[in-house]
């Protein structure tokens, strides 16, 4: 992949980490039981609102450094569609869902592309792949 490529994904992974960080940290922000009482209001298990919070706060975070970039991009995928599907069903484009379409495609985009400058992953490969070459 060429350069400027990777430089705009890298902007696209530290802008979806930061916005899954701050969603996840306002779900714990005193204290997950309002969360719970929301998805439980809407016909989701209670559970599932500390399972959403730790992948967004966590992923989030990871998909910063640039650490499981794909995975954590699988796991807000999963995350937006189940919003789509519920907490914001009905609502209308604009001023209601257009933010989680973007963070949705946004996650897609990083799911086949990977992001690889600045990324932890990236020096962990280029290791391994200096190693192989060492060996060889």
């Amino acid at each position: 992949m060429n350069r400027s490529v990777e430089i705009g994904l890298f902007f696209s992974r530290i802008m979806i980490g930061l916005i899954f960080v701050l969603h996840g940290w306002s779900k714990f922000e005193g204290g997950i039981s309002g969360t719970v009482g929301f998805f439980e209001s809407i016909g989701i298990p209670g559970f599932l609102a500390s399972v959403v919070a730790i992948i967004e706060l966590v992923g989030g975070a990871a998909m910063i450094l640039g650490l499981g970039t794909r995975v954590f991009a699988a796991l807000f995928i999963v995350v937006m569609a189940g919003v789509l599907l519920t907490a914001k069903v009905g609502q209308p484009f604009v001023s209601g869902t257009e933010l989680d379409y973007m963070l949705l495609a946004g996650s897609l985009t990083l799911l086949f592309t990977g992001s690889r400058f600045l990324a932890v992953d990236h020096l962990f490969s280029r290791q391994g792949n200096a190693r192989q070459n060492v060996s060889a």
